[in-house]
């Protein structure tokens, strides 16, 4: 079923293939000032676009959620629909850009324009960066106003270079018309007419011309710190771990696609398999928080920032692709490489575009820095040295795991996230998770009951998969045996200090919604949870783990 019935002309009208840039290097680096200036205004020129336009950012921004309510989620087409997706917004920023080049009189410098006109693509946020472990968000992207230059003409010197402030288009997104149903809350003989943090079982309303927000305050403002810190304190407990692991051990399309499993085929396939899919719900509602509107699926494409992080989504599936690259799709009876990507139209082709057109991100005319790179060993080897989950490791010869099945349709239908402890059975959803015990989390990022998609009523029925590495929290708590300071070895439940308990006997999971509350697991569809040992080949530090042992059941407290 394509967005509402509509289909969006996907036609990406570069002449060459060129770097997408992370957006820090993009905002900071002098040498791409007039790429930064063009793809900012044009950008802006988007938003402002009227929202019945179909070349508007309100357009683009409603396949996703409302009010069209169209995404390829829990299914083998996640990452290349989103890469359609992200490709469908660069092309119209690029338009745009390309309308301001072309109304710049003519003169040495608007040469200069059109040269980097050609360079201009939609950049990244790697949030599992080293830089993101001490500096969380990049600032620029919750700066209100941004400075950029323009060319214009002046009687009486010729063409100039004119600075101008616009509304930094990173930030957040103005909106249109109301976006959202009012709900009935507090005075219902009064209903605000502001936006409010939504309840547990619904997303954000926000009326017009009100911003979109990431944890937002009781001014409904964003809360540029708390933002921060969520940020940082993931990135080291699951951003990083788990990025490690999908280039580690996970080698086939269908478990790094995405997160779901039919009913039956749950801890015994999936193990402890890392999906880019599930790295991602737990991105989507860090950034937003209670009340944001990334962490909710209905509202989060209105945010800028979501196509940031697509981009970075997508670039982690490119170099993927690249370590792997006899890794494919294998149709599951639904889907396929040939499978319609509704609602990304290919006019050149008469039909929609499919994942096969798009397997290769040069086919839509972009790359990423690290795809110069054009062995798949040594690639892979950049990439698990750049995302090593704990600064200068001492070597280890085991990594723990906990792996967890959630049912989709569950008793809530909206996104809350699961929480793993270690050595604390009395934590609770208010213990913080800077504590020392705090293991890592992962994070269901679930659409409302009521919202129309497909997609979603189709993959009711499914269970989502995810798990968390805890081996960190184990070092932290002495929980791994340390031979003589230069390699942390197995766990062995039998040392004196470990009073004969098992691995999976100290683990405590904790169901938290958004808002910080608990709710109980049951209710959560928490319907299973294992501990896991892999054993690492130590003479190839670069290959997957060479043994997954299961050890054994944790106890699910409802």
């Amino acid at each position: 079923m394509a967005s509402g019935g509509k289909r969006f002309n996907l036609k990406p009208p570069f002449d060459s293939v060129e770097t997408r840039l992370p957006v820090e290097a993009l905002i900071s680096e002098e040498k791409y000032k007039l790429q930064r200036d063009l793809f900012l205004q044009g950008f802006a020129n988007v938003q402002q676009k009227k929202f019945d336009d179909p070349g508007s950012f309100y357009a683009v921004a409603g396949i996703h959620g409302l009010p069209d309510g169209y995404c390829q989620h829990g299914t083998i087409l996640f990452p290349t629909w989103h890469r359609a997706y992200v490709s469908l917004l660069e092309m119209l920023i690029y338009n745009e850009a390309k309308s301001i080049v072309d109304s710049y009189p003519d003169c040495d410098k608007k040469k200069e324009y059109k040269n980097e006109l050609k360079k201009v693509r939609f950049p990244y946020w790697d949030w599992a960066s080293p830089s993101v472990l001490c500096q969380g968000i990049p600032s620029v992207l919750f700066q209100e106003l941004i400075d950029v230059e323009t060319l214009q003409e002046a009687d009486d010197e010729g063409v100039v270079e004119v600075t101008i402030t616009i509304r930094n288009p990173l930030r957040a997104y103005t909106l249109p018309q109301d976006l959202g149903i009012l709900k009935l809350v507090g005075d219902t003989s009064n209903p605000t007419q502001r936006p409010y943090i939504p309840d547990e079982r619904t997303y954000p309303y926000t009326p017009v011309g009100y911003a979109t927000v990431r944890h937002p305050d009781k001014d409904y403002l964003s809360d540029v710190n708390s933002t921060g810190l969520d940020i940082i304190t993931s990135c080291s407990s699951t951003f990083r771990p788990s990025v490690w692991h999908l280039f580690k051990s996970v080698t086939e399309w269908k478990y790094f696609s995405n997160h779901s499993s039919e009913a039956e085929k749950q801890t015994e396939e999936y193990m402890t398999y890392s999906s880019i899919e599930g790295v991602h719900d737990i991105v989507h509602i860090k950034i937003g928080g209670t009340g944001g509107h990334m962490s909710y699926v209905e509202t989060a494409g209105f945010d800028p920032i979501f196509f940031l992080h697509h981009a970075n989504v997508d670039r982690l599936t490119a170099i993927w692709q690249a370590c792997y690259p006899n890794s494919w799709m294998i149709g599951d009876g639904k889907r396929d490489e040939n499978t319609s990507l509704e609602p990304f139209y290919n006019e050149d082709k008469g039909r929609y575009w499919n994942s096969k057109d798009i397997r290769k991100v040069k086919d839509l005319k972009y790359t990423y820095p690290e795809l110069k790179e054009t062995d798949p060993v040594t690639l892979l080897e950049d990439m698990l040295t750049y995302y090593q989950p704990i600064p200068n490791p001492v070597p280890t010869s085991h990594i723990y795991k906990v792996s967890i099945s959630v049912k989709k349709k569950n008793y809530i239908n909206t996104s809350f996230e699961i929480r793993a402890f270690i050595d604390l059975p009395d934590s609770s959803a208010s213990t913080p998770v800077t504590s020392p015990h705090f293991a890592g989390s992962m994070s269901i990022f679930a659409r409302d009951g009521t919202t129309p998609c497909a997609t979603c009523d189709e993959n009711s029925g499914k269970f989502v998969n995810g798990n968390i590495d805890i081996t960190t929290c184990m070092q932290r708590l002495r929980l791994i045996n340390e031979n003589n300071k230069k390699e942390w070895g197995p766990y062995n439940p039998d040392k004196p200090e470990n009073d004969g308990k098992t691995l999976q006997d100290r683990i405590t999971l904790i169901s938290v919604l958004m808002d910080g509350s608990k709710i109980s697991n049951k209710r959560t569809g928490l319907k299973e949870a294992h501990s896991w040992q892999l054993r690492i080949n130590k003479d190839d530090e670069n290959a997957g783990p060479i043994e997954h042992k299961k050890l054994g059941p944790i106890q699910i407290k409802h």
